[in-house]
C-alpha cells in the first residue's frame, strides 16, 4: 500500500491494458508523495498530539522503557558491528535515567526474522549504556519481534500496574502507547525522533525528494499498523 506499491501495480496494470491513464495516474501518485508540502503534513498528523518535553516535567516513575529500531549492522564476514540508524531513543533513555527519573532502564531485545544473525537489540544498547556509566538497574527483555511483543516482555520485568516513561519516536508512540496500556502499564510519553520540521519555505520546499516519499509512506504503513492493533487488541 506504499506509493511506490501502488505506483508498481497500476504500471504493470498499463503493461497488460496499455491505457495511458495508468500511468497518468502513476505520476500523480509519485508527485504528490514526493512533494515536500505533503511529507510534511503528513508527518505532522502522524505525531500529533505529541511534541518535544522537558525532562524536568517529569515526575519519577518505575522505569524507563526504550523500545527498539535504532541500529543496523554494517561490515562483512571478516568483521561487522553496529551503528546507530537513529540515536534519540538511546540518548533520552540515558538523559531519563541520569535526571533520576527512574532507577531501572529496560531495553527491548528487538530481532526481525531476517535478522537471526545479529545480536538482539536490547543487549547492544545496554552494553553501550554500561561504558557511559549510566546508574541505576539495567535490564533487557526476551527476543521480540515487534511492538506488541514489546509490551508483553516488559510486563515480565516489571509488576502489573507499574508507571513508566515510554521513550520512543514520535510516530510511533500512538501506537506504542495503546499497546502498553492494554497491558495494564500507567503510561507517560516520551516521544523523540520527530520527523515533521517546522522550517522556513525555499526553493528547495518544492522539489520532490525521496525524504518526502519515506514520509508518506511512513504515514500509510503506520496507520494500517495502527487499525490492525484496534481491530486485532
Amino acid at each position: 500500500m506504499s506509493p511506490l506499491g501502488i505506483v508498481l501495480i497500476l504500471l504493470i496494470i498499463f503493461f497488460f491494458n496499455r491505457r495511458k491513464f495508468y500511468v497518468f495516474l502513476s505520476l500523480l501518485i509519485l508527485l504528490i508523495s514526493t512533494n515536500p508540502f505533503v511529507g510534511n503534513y503528513l508527518a505532522q498528523k502522524l505525531e500529533s498530539p505529541y511534541k518535544a518535553i522537558p525532562i524536568s516535567s517529569l515526575k519519577e516513575n518505575d522505569a524507563v522503557v526504550v523500545l527498539s529500531g535504532m541500529l543496523h549492522q554494517v561490515g562483512d564476514q571478516k568483521y561487522s558491528t553496529y551503528e546507530f540508524s537513529d540515536p534519540d531513543r538511546f540518548f533520552a533513555g540515558i538523559d531519563l535515567i541520569k535526571q533520576q527519573k527512574a532507577n531501572k532502564l529496560i531495553f527491548t531485545a528487538g530481532q526481525l526474522p531476517w535478522t537471526e544473525n545479529w545480536k538482539p537489540e536490547g543487549f547492544i544498547l545496554k552494553d553501550k549504556a554500561i561504558a557511559l556509566g549510566v546508574p541505576g538497574e539495567i535490564l533487557v527483555t526476551e527476543k521480540v519481534k515487534n511492538t506488541y511483543e514489546e509490551s508483553i516482555a516488559v510486563t515480565k520485568l516489571i509488576p502489573n500496574n507499574s508507571s513508566i516513561i515510554l521513550v520512543t519516536s514520535a510516530f510511533h508512540m500512538h501506537r506504542s502507547k495503546y499497546l502498553f496500556e492494554k497491558k495494564g502499564l500507567n503510561v507517560i510519553p516520551y516521544p523523540v525522533d520527530f520527523k515533521y520540521q517546522n522550517r522556513n519555505i525555499t526553493l528547495l520546499s518544492f522539489l520532490p525528494n525521496i525524504g518526502s516519499l519515506n514520509k508518506t509512506s511512513r504515514f500509510i504503513r503506520e496507520n494500517i499498523g495502527r487499525l490492525y492493533y484496534k481491530i486485532i487488541y
